[in-house]
C-alpha cells in the first residue's frame, strides 16, 4: 500500500478551518498591521546570525512531527505563534498565560474584561442597594416590603426572571422569610408572564404594577400575583378626558374610573382569591372615600403626615353580587385562561382597554425610565468614586513624596 504524501496526509488528518484575518473578536489586527506581521514572520529567521558551531546548526533544524493523526495544541499564550502555526487547539495553564501576562498583546484582554466588568458594575450596585435598603425598610416596619427591580426590564421575560431570582437570594441568605419580600414587576405583557414563572417555579411573591381595567387584572391574577396596584390618578383623568368631564365634576360612585376600580376590588372578593389589591397615586381623598373593600393603600410622606396612622378603615358593600359590572365584563368567569392567547395580552384587551392601558402604563414606564436613570447616576459616580479611593497610593503624592523617598533612603541605607 503505498504511503501518502505530508501534503496529502495532512489534508485528510488536519481538516482546519481556513485562517481568519480580520477582527473576530479575540484580537484586534487591522490590515496594515496584518501586512507588517507578515513581513515581520518573513525576515524573523533571515536576520538571526549565522551559527559557529555544529550543535548551534542542528538546533536550527526543527525535525517533523513523527506522529500524523496527532491533533496538536499550542501551549502557549501568544496569540501569534498560534495564528501563524495553524495548530489544532490551544492549550492555556496558569503557566503559559502568566509568562506572557505583562505583554502588550494579553493586556489588552485585561484591559476588555475590566471595562466589561465596570460596565456591569452600576446593575449589580443597584440589585446591592436595593437588598441594602430592603434589609433597612425591614427593620422598621413589621410587613412586607415591596421591592422593585429596574423597570427598563419591562419588555424582557427572561431578564425580569433573572434579577428577581437574584434579588431574592440575598434575602434568601439574610434569613429573611420570603412573605415579607414582594418583587413589582411592571404589569406589560412579559412582565404578566414573567410574575406566572416566578410564583409557580419559585416560589417568590410578586406585586403586578399599573394595572388598569378589570380584563388586565385578571390576566395578572391568572399569573399568581400576591399583589395588584391601580394608580387612582391617571385611571380618572383618562376617563375624565374620554368622557370629557369636567375636573370640577364630583366624583361620585358611578364615576367611570370609580367604577373600573370597584370592579376590580368586587371580583377579588366575589372569587375569593388571595390577591390584594393595592391603590396608588392618591390624590384626592374623596376619591378614596368613593371605593370600598380595598386591600390596601400606598401614602406618599405627605399623606402620612395628615393621618394619624391608628388605622385606615374602609367598608364594604353589601352585596357584593349586585354590583353592575361594566358590559365588557359580564361573561367574564375565573380563571381568565391567559395562556391560551399565543399573540399577547393586547388581543385579549377590548379597544378601551388598549388605550388605558397604553395612556397609564407606558407613560409610567417612560417616567421609571427617568428615575432610574437618576439613579444609576448616582450609582456610577459612587462607583467612580470608590474605584478612585480603592486605587490611591499616598506614597506617589506630593503631600507624602519627600517622606516616603526619604523612608526608602534610610532603608537602604
Amino acid at each position: 500500500m503505498a504511503v501518502p504524501s505530508a501534503t496529502t496526509d495532512e489534508r485528510m488528518h488536519y481538516p482546519q478551518k481556513p485562517r481568519r484575518t480580520e477582527y473576530q473578536g479575540t484580537y484586534p489586527i487591522s490590515r496594515d498591521g496584518q501586512i507588517k506581521l507578515d513581513l515581520w514572520m518573513s525576515t524573523r529567521y533571515e536576520a538571526l546570525p549565522e551559527p559557529s558551531s555544529n550543535e548551534a546548526k542542528k538546533m536550527r533544524v526543527v525535525p517533523s512531527f513523527p506522529y500524523r493523526d496527532v491533533p496538536i495544541y499550542g501551549d502557549t499564550a501568544d496569540i501569534m505563534a498560534l495564528y501563524f502555526r495553524g495548530v489544532w487547539g490551544c492549550l492555556l495553564t496558569p503557566k503559559n498565560v502568566s509568562d506572557l501576562a505583562d505583554t502588550t498583546g494579553i493586556r489588552y484582554h485585561v484591559w476588555v474584561a475590566i471595562k466589561k466588568v465596570l460596565e456591569r458594575y452600576p446593575r449589580l450596585v443597584l440589585r446591592q442597594f436595593l437588598f441594602e435598603l430592603g434589609l433597612a425598610m425591614l427593620g422598621v416596619v413589621k410587613g412586607p416590603v415591596v421591592i422593585f427591580i429596574d423597570s427598563c426590564l419591562h419588555d424582557s421575560k427572561a431578564a425580569m426572571v433573572y434579577e428577581a431570582r437574584a434579588l431574592v437570594e440575598l434575602f434568601d441568605r439574610a434569613d429573611v422569610r420570603r412573605w415579607r419580600v414582594i418583587i413589582t414587576l411592571p404589569a406589560t405583557d412579559d412582565g404578566i408572564r414573567a410574575a406566572r414563572e416566578l410564583t409557580n417555579r419559585y416560589s417568590i411573591s410578586i406585586h403586578l404594577s399599573m394595572v388598569t381595567s378589570l380584563a388586565h387584572a385578571r390576566a395578572c391574577i391568572e399569573a399568581g400575583a400576591t399583589m395588584l396596584s391601580m394608580n387612582i390618578a391617571p385611571i380618572m383623568s383618562w376617563f375624565e378626558k374620554k368622557d370629557e368631564v369636567e375636573v370640577e365634576h364630583p366624583i361620585a360612585p358611578d364615576h367611570p374610573g370609580i367604577k373600573t376600580i370597584q370592579s376590580c376590588i368586587n371580583y377579588i372578593h366575589q372569587n375569593s382569591l388571595n390577591t390584594s389589591l393595592l391603590l396608588t397615586d392618591i390624590r384626592d381623598w374623596d376619591k378614596l372615600k368613593q371605593l370600598g373593600g380595598i386591600g390596601a393603600v400606598a401614602l406618599s410622606q405627605k399623606q402620612l403626615d395628615q393621618t394619624s396612622m391608628l388605622g385606615l378603615t374602609t367598608w364594604f358593600p353589601e352585596i357584593l353580587e349586585e354590583y353592575d359590572f361594566p358590559p365588557v365584563c359580564q361573561c367574564s368567569k375565573y380563571p381568565f385562561d391567559f395562556r391560551n392567547h399565543e399573540r399577547g395580552l393586547g388581543m385579549t384587551l377590548s379597544a378601551g382597554d388598549r388605550s388605558i392601558m397604553s395612556s397609564v402604563v407606558y407613560i409610567h414606564l417612560g417616567r421609571n425610565k427617568v428615575f432610574m436613570q437618576k439613579i444609576e447616576d448616582v450609582i456610577r459616580k459612587e462607583v467612580d468614586e470608590r474605584l478612585y479611593v480603592d486605587a490611591f497610593d499616598p506614597l506617589s503624592t506630593t503631600l507624602y513624596g519627600q517622606e516616603s523617598i526619604g523612608w526608602r533612603k534610610h532603608e537602604q541605607d
